[in-house]
């Protein structure tokens, strides 16, 4: 029975990325005698609270890399997994092209794998390695299983390591190589699901595992309150920010909109909602806020509707705290959104939809008996029984532990 997790991450327990992981960690605790986290970069100051039986593994990742060294020593594995790679892969004239650049990231995944090599405490039979993405932990766990230094390894993937149309040539480096060696491969979505199996890369590995989110309570909900709509994203291009503006520059109801988040496009969002938005629509920035200061939000003051615009999703997280609260939804239907937004939880817009129909839709949306408390009951309901937190986290540890 494996005992330990060993869990590596993008930057947690540091900064205030991948807060969705402070709803896993509680849970996973229960399972598991002592949980090891790796985060790939440690070198923000800020580190959250942690549960008593995790502990942070600091690594120097990407410093003194000795790229020649390695590669004399390892030339037959790199050239043997290159080779796989290139056989494998659907865009071989831009792997051609690519190769030193995929060269690079393969010795610093061999690299990688040496530090936790030696960072591994305990019987290879009493610890689950499990990375959170399918990036370059992914790959330094592969080069461990291949030359038979650990004997599994899972990954979770999300969005950006899943689809190919979000990189240069249609080609996510060493996925054919990471799949290979992985032992489970779990996308949080069942449409992420969909797109791996099609790919045909070790299908029978792949099953969706959703992420989930903690129970806060009911959200606050006052009818006489100015209608509140509530935004929670980057700001940045694909997020589509601005098409909020552009959509309340329609409204003729008074309102107020805030949102969470910050990004390279936030003056340039400022600015534009300072120039379109009419007197009766008032707004918010609140900035790169934490998690904490977000969900007591929710908490604490009447929200009307959540909406997000964003080209392109995983299935987000945000949209999943909001429902807990009972907050209706108003998404871009992208991604896997459509298997948190649905006549029980809110409204799916088109990915290009016209911007004068979704103000209609808020518009009617005040009025109507969706905008009410009975239906916000369904909605935290729809969350209990597919995102919450215990639920989710508990099916997922003892699905790793078995192996």
């Amino acid at each position: 029975m494996s005992k330990f997790l060993y869990f590596f991450t993008a930057e947690f327990p540091f900064g205030k990325g991948e807060s969705f992981i402070e709803n896993e960690i509680p849970v996973s605790s229960n399972y598991f005698e002592k949980i090891y986290l790796f985060p790939h970069s440690n070198r923000s100051s800020e580190c959250r609270n942690l549960v008593v039986n995790a502990e942070v593994v600091k690594m120097n990742y990407g410093e003194n890399i000795h790229s020649k060294s390695i590669l004399i020593n390892n030339y037959f594995f790199i050239a043997k997994t290159h080779l796989f790679e290139f056989v494998n892969c659907s865009n071989k004239l831009f792997f051609i092209k690519n190769i030193r650049y995929l060269n690079s990231l393969l010795i610093r995944g061999i690299h990688d794998a040496e530090l936790i090599a030696r960072s591994i405490k305990h019987p290879l039979d009493e610890v689950i390695f499990y990375s959170y993405w399918m990036n370059d932990w992914a790959l330094a766990l592969s080069v461990l299983k291949e030359k038979k230094i650990i004997k599994n390894f899972v990954f979770r993937c999300g969005g950006f390591d899943i689809y190919d149309e979000r990189y240069v040539g249609n080609y996510l480096p060493f996925r054919y190589f990471i799949y290979k060696n992985a032992s489970g491969i779990f996308p949080n979505s069942k449409m992420g699901e969909a797109y791996i199996k099609k790919k045909k890369i070790f299908p029978d590995k792949v099953v969706a595992k959703y992420w989930g989110t903690t129970d806060n309570g009911e959200g606050k909900f006052d009818e006489k309150t100015t209608f509140t709509l509530v935004s929670c994203s980057s700001i940045i291009p694909l997020k589509r920010v601005h098409l909020i503006v552009e959509i309340l520059k329609n409204i003729k109801f008074e309102m107020h909109w805030i949102h969470f988040g910050d990004g390279e496009c936030a003056d340039k969002i400022k600015n534009i909602a300072k120039e379109l938005l009419p007197i009766n629509v008032k707004y918010s920035f609140k900035g790169g806020v934490s998690n904490q200061e977000v969900i007591s939000f929710y908490k604490t003051n009447t929200v009307n509707l959540f909406i997000t615009t964003s080209e392109t999703e995983g299935l987000p997280v945000s949209i999943q705290e909001a429902i807990s609260f009972g907050i209706p939804i108003v998404a871009t239907n992208v991604g896997g959104v459509s298997e948190i937004v649905n006549e029980k939880t809110g409204f799916l817009i088109t990915k290009n939809f016209e911007v004068k129909e979704v103000a209609k839709l808020i518009s009617q949306f005040r009025i109507s008996s969706k905008n009410s408390k009975i239906f916000r009951e369904n909605v935290r309901n729809f969350w209990k029984e597919n995102f919450n937190a215990e639920k989710v986290y508990a099916n997922f540890s003892e699905t790793i532990k078995k192996g």
